[in-house]
């Protein structure tokens, strides 16, 4: 699913990918080898924030005062469809020939014309595709469980995220912000359908690495719309903490179960940071089933000076006490 950009070695199609060490893009190209600078990667600043809803656990120390991400692996995700290989082997001799020719250029490049066409032949002839369908799925989704993904949402204020995500509202919702150079510019948005993505595996070139993985790990079912998730998906980083070498966090919303001793917790956490972020609440609005997010006022602020999350850049003043 990472995005792509062409090779200028080769011009073959070369993932764009984020080096946490170093805090850079690269375009990576695994058919020649060549890395270079994504730098003129095109990049939408919409939009500015992105928000992770988390219970308040043993990890909060991690996701507040290190400003970590947790990559997890479709393998374990609640949504049984969510990131599942599915597919059709519909498709013309010429599709068929084509994707052959491709996957054995790709494992041999040195192999002859004249060998490479009988093994073709043959693998047409005796069906070899269609009657390895079940292995060809399992090796592939293999393949996609090794990814690492962590998600998003553009909502800040959702009941039901907050509800099975932030455990019955007594967890928060991280508030990041999106920048050009940070590793959150890397978040793609999720589409929502009525049915399972049909396509084939003849309809993606071997060699772009970008449109099947969209099919797998960009689709998910329209009763999720909701979330308006976004995710990061890197390979071999299933089960993967990287620790972003930007700052990204901008405020922690607490939820309106949450305890006033967990309250206390988490704004010690944010007090330990170098730079400590606006801490904000979901409220429960009167005559209505929303959340309103509002600041939680400082030390020395009056209660009138708490404002929307929309408004004001971060708090300056660390010392925060709960409402």
């Amino acid at each position: 699913m990472e995005l792509s950009k062409k090779c200028l070695k080769c011009g073959r199609e070369a993932w764009v990918v984020f080096e946490p060490e170093s805090g850079q893009k690269l375009v990576k190209c695994r058919w020649c080898g060549n890395i270079a600078s994504a730098a003129g990667v095109d990049f939408n600043p919409e939009p500015d924030f992105l928000y992770k809803y988390r219970p308040h656990d043993h990890y909060s120390e991690s996701w507040i005062l290190n400003e970590e991400l947790f990559f997890a692996s479709p393998a374990k995700f609640n949504d049984p469809f969510d990131s599942k290989v599915m597919y059709t082997m519909d498709g013309t001799i010429n599709q068929k020939k084509k994707y052959l020719s491709e996957i054995i250029q790709a494992e041999r490049p040195q192999i002859k014309k004249r060998e490479k066409w009988k093994i073709i032949n043959n693998a047409l002839q005796n069906q070899l595709l269609e009657r390895d369908y079940d292995g060809h799925v399992k090796r592939i989704q293999a393949r996609i469980d090794e990814y690492g993904i962590v998600s998003f949402s553009r909502k800040p204020d959702d009941l039901l995220m907050f509800s099975y995500y932030a455990k019955d509202h007594t967890g928060y919702c991280l508030k990041y912000r999106r920048s050009k150079e940070n590793i959150l510019s890397m978040a793609r948005e999720i589409n929502y359908e009525p049915s399972y993505p049909k396509f084939s595996v003849y309809e993606f070139s071997v060699g772009k690495v970008g449109p099947l993985g969209d099919k797998v790990l960009l689709t998910k079912a329209k009763c999720w719309d909701h979330e308006a998730e976004w995710r990061i998906s890197f390979a071999d980083y299933a089960d993967r903490v990287i620790k972003s070498p930007h700052p990204i966090l901008e405020g922690v919303i607490l939820g309106c179960k949450m305890t006033p001793e967990q309250r206390v917790e988490i704004i010690a956490l944010n007090n330990r940071r170098e730079r400590p972020v606006q801490i904000l609440e979901a409220r429960k609005k009167k005559f209505e089933f929303a959340l309103e997010i509002v600041a939680l006022p400082s030390v020395d602020s009056a209660p009138s000076a708490a404002g929307n999350i929309s408004g004001g850049p971060p708090g300056q003043n660390p010392k925060l006490v709960p409402v």
